[in-house]
């Protein structure tokens, strides 16, 4: 692998490490502190020492709010090595030793150095991909491909490391599709929450959910099937494509559930 994408995912790994260690040492603080981890305990706790006690500051306090510092700083440093990871994963490079070796009922691609555990790991959270799952896997030696013809083999993994690519591409371009999403209609983002909630449906289902007149959905359905990543369909029921999963969690995140879910209603398909 690209000596680049190792370092930055290693770096990856390393800030997600210590940002789960600094939030363990703050609830460990503040239960120590307040009886409690809650920050609505806190709050109050602050307010109250604040209004009643003669004494100023706590030593305390002042190491919640610097850990608090540290954390902030180290969460802006996670997300920006994300986007480099991410940046990176787009035009994804593994280091094949250029051999092929067919085995039984599979082919295998061995690589030429060994992929860190803690660099499969990185890759596997930010894609949100599972690289050792499928008839395609991937593991810190090599590419194993479940086929016995080898043509085959050269055909399914161009397909996957085509599908990782492509999934890299789609989270770099996240913050387009939600500024995007932003200014539709709101009944598309209404479309991929209640699909997000509960899935597969059909469009009389989702319009059930909706609490909108059977047929409102139709053409904006299908708009959204043939001309944006979000959905997928089989037979008569509608999902979310993998990116149409990370949008509405990226739209839950920046802007919070969109408004607009009904009781569902008994319908007839």
């Amino acid at each position: 692998m690209e000596d680049d994408i190792e370092k930055i995912a290693r770096t990856y790994y390393n800030v997600q490490a210590s940002l789960q260690s600094k939030h363990e040492e703050l609830s460990e603080l503040q239960a120590g502190t307040f009886g409690t981890d809650s920050e609505n305990t806190e709050e109050r706790a602050r307010q109250f020492f604040s209004n009643a006690s003669r004494n100023g500051g706590s030593g305390q306090t002042e190491k919640i709010d610097k850990l608090r510092d540290e954390i902030s700083e180290l969460e802006e440093d996670f997300e920006t090595t994300r986007e480099k990871l991410l940046e990176r994963l787009v035009d994804l490079q593994l280091p094949f030793e250029q051999v092929i070796e067919p085995k039984e009922q599979v082919v295998n691609f061995p690589f030429s150095e060994e992929i860190p555990e803690e660099v499969i790991k990185s890759i596997e959270e930010v894609l949100n991909e599972d690289l050792s799952g499928g008839s395609v896997r991937i593991s810190t030696n090599s590419l194993v491909v479940e086929t016995d013809n080898v043509e085959d083999a050269i055909e399914m993994a161009e397909s996957r490391i085509e599908s990782l690519r492509a999934n890299a591409g789609t989270k770099v371009d996240i913050d387009e599709y939600l500024e995007e999403l932003r200014g539709r209609d709101k009944k598309v983002a209404l479309t991929l929450y209640i699909l997000y909630n509960e899935q597969p449906l059909t469009k009389k289902q989702i319009e059930s959910r909706m609490g909108v007149e059977p047929g409102t959905l139709r053409g904006q359905l299908y708009y959204v099937l043939e001309n944006d990543p979000y959905l997928k369909k089989q037979e008569k029921e509608f999902s979310l494509t993998e990116t149409g999963r990370d949008v509405i969690e990226g739209y839950i995140e920046e802007y919070g559930e969109p408004e607009g879910i009904k009781e569902p209603t008994e319908v007839s398909e």
